[in-house]
C-alpha cells in the first residue's frame, strides 16, 4: 500500500535540523521508531544527561542569587551579569545565561551613552538609580532556577559570595571598556560634550 507524500513544512534556521529529524522518524515504520530518541524529549534551554550525574562530573555550586545583585551594585551591570551567567550555567540554563549576557552588554552600552550625554548632576542620579535597579534585577533573573537547583541538590552548599570578587573586577574592567568605546565616538561627533 503506497502512502501519499506528506506536505513539507516550512523550516526556520533554528528548528530546521529538529524538524528534519522528526520527519525522518515519521517516515520510519512503527516498529523501528522506538529505536530512536525523539528530539522533543529535550527541553529547550536545559542541558540533559542520560543517567545520574556522578560526583566527579558535578560542576561547582552556584552563588546565591543575592550575590549577583551585590556585585552589580558595587562593580556595575556587567559584573552582576557575569555572576548571573555563571549561576545560570551551573544550574543548567545556558541559553538564558547567553541572553542575559547579550542584553546586559546592550544595556551597558545604552547606559554609557546616556551617562555621557546628560549633565553630570543628572548623571550621578541616573547612575545611582541604575545601580539600585541592577541590585534588584539580577537576583530576580535567577531566583527560580536557583531554587530548582537547591531542591535537587539539598546536600550541596552554594559558593561563598566572596569568591565572586574576581568576576566583579573583571566586569568592572569590561564596563569601563564599553564606556570608552561608546564615549570616544560621541566626544568626536559632539565636542561640546567633553
Amino acid at each position: 500500500m503506497a502512502r501519499a507524500p506528506r506536505p513539507r513544512k516550512p523550516r526556520s534556521k533554528e528548528r530546521g535540523f529538529l524538524l528534519h529529524c522528526d520527519e525522518f522518524l515519521g517516515s520510519l515504520p512503527v516498529s523501528l521508531r522506538g529505536a530512536f530518541i525523539s528530539s522533543n524529549a529535550i527541553q529547550p534551554g536545559q542541558d540533559y544527561s542520560i543517567g545520574p550525574t556522578l560526583p566527579a562530573e558535578m560542576p561547582k555550586a552556584p552563588f546565591r542569587p543575592k550575590v549577583a545583585g551585590k556585585i552589580a551594585f558595587f562593580f556595575g551591570p556587567v559584573a552582576g551579569a557575569l555572576v548571573t551567567v555563571i549561576n545560570l550555567r551551573r544550574t543548567g540554563y545556558p541559553l538564558k545565561a547567553k541572553r542575559v549576557l547579550l542584553w546586559t552588554l546592550v544595556g551597558a552600552a545604552v547606559l554609557a551613552a546616556i551617562l555621557v550625554v546628560i549633565p553630570d548632576v543628572f548623571g550621578r542620579l541616573v547612575g545611582l538609580g541604575a545601580e539600585f535597579a541592577f541590585y534588584k534585577i539580577y537576583p530576580d533573573l535567577q531566583e527560580k532556577e536557583f531554587d530548582g537547583w537547591q531542591s535537587a541538590n539539598p546536600d550541596i552548599q552554594p559558593l561563598n559570595g566572596w569568591k565572586s570578587l574576581g568576576w566583579g573586577f573583571a566586569g568592572l574592567v569590561i564596563f569601563l571598556a564599553i564606556f570608552f568605546v561608546v564615549a570616544f565616538p560621541l566626544f568626536l561627533l559632539f565636542p561640546s560634550l567633553g
